[in-house]
């Protein structure tokens, strides 16, 4: 499909629904995806402060223990596996399933910056190590 360039009447080709006007590479997602990790990082970094200033008014109206205790423990987790994910990113040892050293896709990457196999890989079963099959 072509169409009129307003500023000098000649044809171009429109872009096509939903393509990318300028591919990016596997790099360029990875530092994207930096950008979002290392902010979500400094979010629970923020969350673990304000929840040990809360744990330490006992009469706060918003100090539940229990309640506290698993948004820390949330939080906790989440900084660990974040911190993990930013040091492979640094060490260019992210984004690759260990199994199939294929590259886990960025969207996935983004939702589980923890993951460590591609979901192809979490689904299969894992065949016993040490039991060969005699044929």
């Amino acid at each position: 499909m072509t169409r009129r360039c307003a500023r000098r009447g000649s044809a171009v080709a429109a872009p096509e629904y939903g393509a990318r006007t300028h591919p990016a590479s596997r790099q360029d997602e990875l530092d994207v995806l930096r950008m979002v990790l290392e902010e979500q990082y400094e979010r629970h970094r923020t969350q673990l402060a304000l929840l040990a200033r809360q744990a330490g008014r006992p009469g706060h109206p918003a100090t539940d223990t229990d309640t506290g205790a698993a948004l820390t423990a949330v939080s906790r987790r989440a900084l660990g596996d974040l911190a993990r994910a930013l040091t492979h990113l640094e060490q260019g040892r992210y984004g690759s399933c260990r199994r199939c050293r294929t590259d886990i896709a960025i969207e996935y990457l983004a939702h589980r910056p923890a993951a460590r196999f591609c979901p192809r890989c979490v689904a299969a079963p894992i065949p016993p190590r040490g039991r060969r099959r005699m044929a």
